[in-house]
């Protein structure tokens, strides 16, 4: 009976709390009951006594205390008989298998993810109250998104072998629909405007599409910030939200938010200094960052770039933590602020090391030669930004992230640390398309753009449509030597028909050969040179030939060689490979054919792009060409193949492939040597898509005029054509796509019109 007291009145130690008078003695031996999956070994483990040790009530209740905070048991019992410790415990049960049914509003995987950091997962120990603190936390995220008829039931089944199915049905039930946003305190601007800043309304059109009808707290929370931002931005320097009140209808399907505010008064700029010490950066060049004119409404926004500036220019001297504070000096009767922006420059810093991760298939040098930040100099923010722009120009890697670490107990130190996420550089392609008056589109290509990870390219591609056949292979080592200067190779046969499409009466066969090279001259130009030879085959068909045609293969034949040379310049100041925001590409090339082997020929062609950023997602891509070609030496005929020609989707938009310009007595397109092309797109990324990287809409405006080197003597303004419409550019599977509907302007008869046009599975 001693022996059975012991057992009750030592189980009941961990839930009680009391210290009960126990017999002391020694432990002989010890024996664990009940374990069906865990190991004896890992109990000992936790186990705070051994064999020979005395167990006491303090010693008892310390078993007790261990083992039940492993959480692997559900009861622990101690007991003695005949100096033999007794520990007879209750295991708690396996998740055998979860599921979660009935969740659409979340990404399923992420939801399992969740769950399991919290403990929730197939083979953890089940535990009722994690489980209960789970639904809980899901109904709340469901709150959040605005379904407040959510309906979550946790099931638990027993299973054999001390396991449990658990599983989670969720009944989203249907989103609350916002039924009115009403503003109370607004004075200076109206309900109407204030609606317009915020994300959530009361529902249009597009709601089905955006789901802005629907009520989110996230969602909510951001559009009060950028109520709060505009009102700064206005100059309501005092502006406050007192109150935001979310009301739920009874049937759980409306709510009405109502936002409580006080605008305060506006003020405006009385001065802008700058002060504190900047050491051994020049003044002019900070104070030329502060651009705002005095009288001017207060604008945080503009403020915040002004300090966000100058800590940049701070950064290119050295400054890696330099900071800029804002201390503004108010004047509540003249409603006026006069503010000091502080500047702590800190000390210089020096980068100590450069840490590259990230780059499991390219080499560390490649990720290195294109940094502009070394080692062991003085930090550089300037460089360090250019860095990751020329990084992200390679186009190996689909992300890259520069960040600085300071060096544990060293104040003047940092080191830089660059992490990239490579890009797929190397594909074997099999593909097919169709382009409007090219027709199908077949292409095989074998490409790697870093070349077993050392930034070398090589490609053997060849493709076919109705007016188009290329081979091609090409190498390009673009650090061929140490300072920069690249050097490629390129192997081509193009065939050229565009007799087959109704478009002119003739093809071509060109064989050539090339060595090309470019030299770096500052981080963002280049020059370039190219020289080849080519051996170019004629053929004239069709009942009405152009007189220019045939005056050409009368004087040199049908089968033409020349040497062509080609020099340029280059500039690329863009952020980003694939979709640009900002900077600019601009290429000048003068080319020509050399003297001597066929025909005498130069043509110089400037084409040039510039990004616009107008917000955080919508981009004005502006591209202009201009180019004339002209014989040379005894000659004034031109290469009537060598002509520019204009119209088509990677053009003139809504005007049929090359039918731009001068034409023949028949139609025929001739092409000319004069061309001044303005091409205006406004891009942003397609809503609703997650990856914004892949897709992009737009609204374009296209003009230009082709003329030259015809008989019938027609000027710039007789061929202007212009067109305006919407497209849609796709990075597709299928390889690029691209779409466009344009209405043509100032058309002419014998003008061949396509409103719709697109093209998918090759370059543009």
């Amino acid at each position: 009976m001693k022996n059975f007291k012991r057992k009750i009145i030592l189980g009941l130690l961990s839930f009680s709390g009391y210290v009960y008078a126990l017999d002391q003695f020694v432990i002989k031996n010890i024996r664990v009951d009940g374990l069906q999956r865990i190991e004896i070994g890992t109990v000992f483990s936790y186990l705070p006594v051994k064999v020979g040790d005395t167990l006491t009530n303090e010693r008892a209740d310390e078993i007790i205390q261990k083992l039940y905070s492993t959480g692997f048991f559900r009861d622990v019992i101690v007991e003695e008989q005949g100096g033999t410790l007794i520990i007879d415990v209750i295991e708690r049960p396996v998740i055998s298998t979860l599921t979660i049914t009935g969740d659409h509003a979340f990404d399923h995987d992420v939801l399992i993810k969740s769950l399991k950091n919290n403990g929730l997962a197939d083979g953890r120990i089940f535990d009722q109250s994690v489980l209960d603190q789970a639904i809980l936390s899901l109904k709340s995220e469901y709150y959040n998104r605005g379904l407040y008829s959510i309906a979550i039931t946790g099931k638990v089944v027993a299973l054999e072998r001390n396991r449990v199915a658990v599983s989670i049905a969720i009944d989203e039930g249907d989103n609350a629909k916002i039924a009115a946003v009403t503003f109370v305190g607004n004075k200076q601007f109206s309900a109407g405007k204030l609606s317009g800043l915020m994300f959530l309304n009361t529902g249009n059109l597009l709601s089905f599409w955006y789901k802005d009808n629907q009520y989110s707290n996230d969602k909510l929370s951001g559009d009060i910030e950028a109520i709060r931002t505009f009102y700064l931005n206005q100059g309501y320097i005092n502006f406050k939200i007192n109150s935001i009140q979310v009301q739920l209808s009874a049937d759980k399907q409306s709510v009405y938010i109502t936002v409580n505010l006080a605008e305060g008064d506006q003020y405006r700029i009385k001065s802008v200094k700058i002060a504190g010490s900047v050491k051994n950066v020049p003044l002019k060049e900070l104070q030329q960052q502060v651009t705002i004119q005095n009288g001017a409404i207060v604008n945080q926004a503009e403020l915040n770039r002004i300090s966000d500036n100058l800590k940049t220019i701070l950064g290119e001297y050295g400054y890696a933590f330099a900071n800029v504070s804002q201390v503004p000096e108010v004047d509540a009767k003249s409603k006026t602020v006069a503010y000091t922006l502080f500047m702590d420059t800190g000390k210089k810093v020096y980068v100590r090391q450069i840490n590259i991760a990230g780059n499991g298939k390219t080499r560390d040098v490649v990720v290195r030669r294109e940094l502009r930040q070394t080692e062991d100099s003085l930090y550089n923010a300037k460089q360090i930004k250019r860095s990751k722009e020329r990084l992200n120009q390679t186009g190996y890697f689909k992300n890259t992230d520069i960040t600085t670490d300071p060096v544990s107990g060293v104040s003047n130190l940092v080191d830089m640390n660059v992490k990239v996420e490579e890009n797929d550089t190397g594909a074997i392609k099999f593909g097919a398309g169709y382009v409007q008056n090219q027709g199908p589109i077949f292409d095989i290509s074998l490409k790697q753009s870093n070349l077993f990870g050392s930034g070398k390219a090589a490609s053997l591609s060849a493709s076919t449509s109705t007016i188009n056949q290329n081979f091609g292979l090409s190498f390009t080592d673009p650090y061929a030597f140490s300072n920069g200067t690249s050097l490629g190779y390129d192997l081509y046969e193009t065939k050229y028909s565009p007799n087959q499409a109704n478009i002119s009466p003739y093809s071509t066969q060109i064989l050539g050969a090339r060595v090309r090279t470019y030299v770096p001259v500052t981080e963002y130009d280049k020059i370039t040179f190219s020289a080849g030879f080519e051996n170019v085959q004629i053929n004239l068909s069709g009942n009405v030939i152009p007189l220019r045609f045939t005056q050409f293969v009368n004087q040199y034949g049908n089968d033409v060689n020349s040497v062509p040379f080609s020099a340029g310049w280059s500039r690329n100041t863009t952020d980003n490979m694939l979709w640009p925001t900002t900077g600019g590409i601009f290429n000048e090339v003068f080319d020509m054919a050399l003297p001597y082997v066929g025909p005498q020929w130069y043509r110089f062609t400037s084409q040039n792009t510039w990004f616009v950023p107008l917000s955080k997602t919508f981009t004005w891509k502006i591209n202009g060409q201009l180019g004339f070609i002209n014989g040379y030496g005894n000659q004034d005929m031109v290469p009537f193949y060598q002509n520019y020609m204009a119209g088509g989707i990677t053009s003139l938009r809504g005007y049929s492939l090359n039918s731009i310009g001068p034409k023949d007595t028949d139609t025929s397109a001739l092409g000319g040597t004069r061309e001044l092309l303005l091409t205006n797109d406004i891009l942003f990324p397609m809503p609703g898509v997650k990856d914004d990287k892949t897709v992009r809409l737009g609204v374009f405006f296209d003009m230009g005029t082709l003329w030259g080197g015809d008989n019938f003597n027609l000027n710039a303004a007789q061929e202007f054509r212009a067109s305006y419409g919407a497209e849609l550019i796709w990075i597709s599977p299928l390889g690029p796509m691209k779409i466009s509907y344009a209405l043509p302007l100032f058309n002419q008869p014998g003008d061949v019109l396509q409103a719709p046009q697109f093209q998918l599975g090759t370059s543009f």
